[in-house]
């Protein structure tokens, strides 16, 4: 699935350019093996090289680092670590280490490495043992301003629907209003949702980016039982669902007049801008509740600051004060609780970027079947 997170591109990488941070990024060259993935990039400290060249490789090259490491493990325990420990992590070491901490701690879930193995699998071979098709449909919920920028950031997810249908699935885009808010869009979902719902085949929703939020409230909010009980599977690509902290930045006194040209010139809605913040995300993230029979994969950007690419680059800094980001989300935010996750290690929110993401698209879609059929081992696509 390509991610359309045309948001970043054209509200701040556009008309809010000049307001985003710039600041110096210190740059420790490292390479070395993580989560599948071969990596030869700059890192913001000492403790991240390390961290990404040894202890993921079980290598005790430094006895005081490694010390340091293992404490930090024990301190932080077993669990997902929270947004808030990200940044006390982030502070305490770096962003990059606190980047690969949660990796590290997704990865040490069995059922996100069976889920990530089917991924591996199906990206490697072009095939996986799956239900046919014909008993799923897909409904694509497309990212911001989907219409004028589709073409440029993938945000209409063309290239995902055509593959998805030349593998037999039938495809709908959610008509979502392309700049609209959160809430209404979240009521055009549950609309085409209900619409599917009765043609008796299994929906499996794929949402990018800011409709992440508008599915969220959809699905815990305005799709009925019955409804629900159709929904097979959801995909949540880089979602917003707790908003993303550049809206706050951009509101503060000393940028706020040139927020308010930039809302003008575009002709958006304000209020559906606000409301992609994090204040009212947040808030709306804590009220909602997935019904747990609904399987859902988070496909998540993990970059290391030197793997930021040009789109998410001017915004990685001011995110970068509040933890580990993918250039426009904090990483602890853009997942659905009780879900299943895939790493795309090294990527940043505009996943579309990869040169891999046709054969990623069409490996996602596979896993989703897999995931939607209960196929990926005892419990792993079923927990609450």
């Amino acid at each position: 699935m390509s991610c359309g997170a045309g948001l970043a591109r054209a509200f701040v990488a556009g008309a809010m350019l000049a307001l985003a941070a710039c600041a110096s990024v210190p740059q420790y060259p490292a390479r070395g093996e993580a989560f599948g993935e071969r990596v030869e990039t700059t890192v913001d400290s000492p403790v991240a090289r390390y961290y990404l060249e040894h202890y993921l490789a079980g290598v005790r090259a430094d006895d005081a680092m490694h010390a340091r490491i293992d404490e930090l493990h024990r301190e932080y325990g077993a669990a997902r670590p929270s947004r808030d420990d990200l940044a006390r992590l982030a502070r305490a070491t770096s962003i990059d280490f606190a980047a690969l901490f949660l990796a590290q701690r997704l990865m040490a879930d069995e059922c996100n490495r069976a889920v990530n193995r089917a991924f591996a699998q199906a990206l490697a071979t072009g095939s996986l043992p799956t239900a046919t098709a014909s008993r799923h449909v897909v409904l694509f919920a497309p990212g911001w301003d989907y219409v004028d920028l589709g073409p440029v950031t993938g945000a209409d997810f063309a290239r995902p629907r055509a593959l998805a249908a030349q593998h037999g699935f039938e495809t709908v885009l959610a008509p979502l209003v392309p700049t609209g808010s959160i809430e209404g869009n979240a009521r055009i979902v549950a609309r085409e949702v209900s619409r599917l719902a009765r043609s008796g085949r299994r929906i499996i929703i794929s949402s990018a980016s800011t409709a992440g939020a508008s599915v969220q409230v959809a699905l815990a909010e305005h799709v009925s039982a019955a409804d629900r009980a159709a929904v097979a599977g959801w995909l949540n690509i880089g979602g917003l669902l707790q908003g993303s902290p550049i809206v706050e930045y951009l509101l503060e006194w000393k940028r706020q007049p040139i927020f308010e040209l930039g809302v003008l010139w575009k002709g958006w809605d304000r209020d559906a801008i606000i409301e992609l913040g994090t204040t009212r995300g947040r808030t709306r993230f804590s009220r909602l509740r997935l019904d747990p029979a609904i399987r859902v994969v988070n496909y998540l950007a993990v970059p290391l600051s030197g793997q930021v690419g040009p789109y998410a680059r001017s915004n990685y800094p001011v995110l970068a004060a509040e933890g580990p980001n993918d250039g426009l989300t904090l990483l602890a935010d853009a997942l659905v609780p009780g879900s299943l996750t895939i790493l795309a290690f090294g990527r940043d929110h505009f996943v579309a970027e990869d040169p891999l993401i046709d054969a990623k698209s069409v490996a996602l879609m596979k896993v989703m079947v897999r995931v939607a059929e209960g196929d990926l081992g005892e419990g792993c696509a079923l927990r609450p």
